[in-house]
């Protein structure tokens, strides 16, 4: 039996939080989620060592090397875009190995007869194994062998993003990177938006934020509409402030193929709350366990399914520390001590005086 490392696909069953070295840290979240109890789609990781193979055994590696070598050798942004440009090319035309095309696809077809439903729509989801946030992309409403695989190529051509290599350039992080993929069940999502177990306008850690918009996550996440936004007290569930925003278009799948295109919210739907009161108080709790679990204030996109029944029709698609107010946090932390010993230290070298 192959140890993890040497695993192709790990399923989220299978996954820690400590194994984003193996399939980076979106995929690990979900297996640590699933062990804590948190509702999430099934699903399974394509590895960051398939990544690698992958890389390896098309050729790819050795030429974006050898132009490293003598063409690219100064980090400019002209050699940037030039090496971004040969590997994204690359890697979506590759073929893959057939045994690793072959196992990707035997979990696909088990991942399909899990869900009872032939040709699942699914996600493919960029997850590195260093937090890169935005830099690469992810895919929504893929379906079929053929599409799946040039996806998933797609995904991994992303890390070579202008952006990405960039940001690796700039960190010292390499050119080189190998990413895991995350392959969920799509959620049908009726409403679907983002949670911050804090106040994220100002820290305050009294309070949940939840923004909700009908249709894809993408909508919201994007800035393509206004969604409604609601500020909860987080010892009593309570609304203390509810901002009906105008949500104007949703992003649906289109039927029958791997597409997502957006539409019209009729009058009605835009004057409507996108959350009934039973769902918002549902995404308070599971926001709550969540950041207990953690220990810290968490970033959480969640999707309403709209096939399922409630309290079940809760899905939570992915979790992130936040950002801003964790780190302020930290940093407050380390200063704190450090200007209070640094102010012993002077009295001790100069003296006290007294009065």
């Amino acid at each position: 039996m192959a140890n993890l490392e040497e695993k192709l696909t790990l399923w989220y069953t299978e996954l820690k939080g400590e194994n984003f070295p193996l399939v980076g840290k979106k995929n690990a979240n979900l297996g640590e989620m699933l062990k804590a109890g948190i509702p999430i789609s099934p699903g399974f990781a394509i590895t960051i060592h398939a990544n690698d193979i992958f890389i390896r055994e098309s050729g790819v590696k050795a030429d974006l090397e050898e132009l490293i070598a003598n063409e690219c050798r100064e980090t400019t942004p002209e050699n940037i875009a030039k090496l971004s440009q040969f590997a994204m090319a690359a890697i979506e035309k590759a073929p893959l190995p057939k045994a690793l095309e072959e196992h990707i696809l035997n979990d696909y077809h088990k991942l399909c007869e899990i869900c009872d439903v032939t040709n699942l729509p699914v996600a493919v989801r960029s997850s590195g194994a260093v937090s890169m946030p935005g830099q690469m992309e992810t895919y929504l409403n893929i379906r079929g062998d053929k599409d799946l695989i040039d996806y998933i190529r797609k995904c991994w051509a992303s890390s070579y993003c202008v952006e990405a290599l960039t940001y690796r350039i700039n960190r010292e992080l390499g050119v080189l990177f190998n990413i895991g993929v995350g392959i969920p069940k799509m959620v049908n999502s009726r409403v679907s938006g983002v949670i911050f177990t804090i106040n994220p306008l100002n820290g305050d850690p009294s309070k949940i934020s939840i923004d909700a918009s009908y249709g894809l996550g993408e909508a919201v996440v994007s800035g393509l509409v206004t969604p409604d936004t609601y500020l909860i007290d987080k010892i009593t569930l309570d609304p203390v402030k509810i901002h009906k925003g105008s949500k104007e278009v949703e992003c649906v799948y289109r039927t029958g193929s791997s597409d997502i295109i957006e539409q019209e919210v009729d009058e009605a739907r835009r004057q409507a709350q996108a959350l009934t009161p039973e769902e918002l108080r549902q995404l308070c709790i599971t926001s709550k366990q969540i950041e207990k679990y953690y220990g810290k204030a968490y970033d959480i996109e969640f999707g309403i399914d709209a096939d399922l029944k409630f309290p079940d029709n809760i899905i939570i698609l992915q979790v992130r520390p936040e950002s801003i107010w964790n780190k302020k946090k930290a940093e407050k932390k380390t200063t704190e001590p450090a200007d209070a010993m640094n102010m012993i230290l002077n009295q001790l070298i100069k003296g006290v005086k007294f009065s």
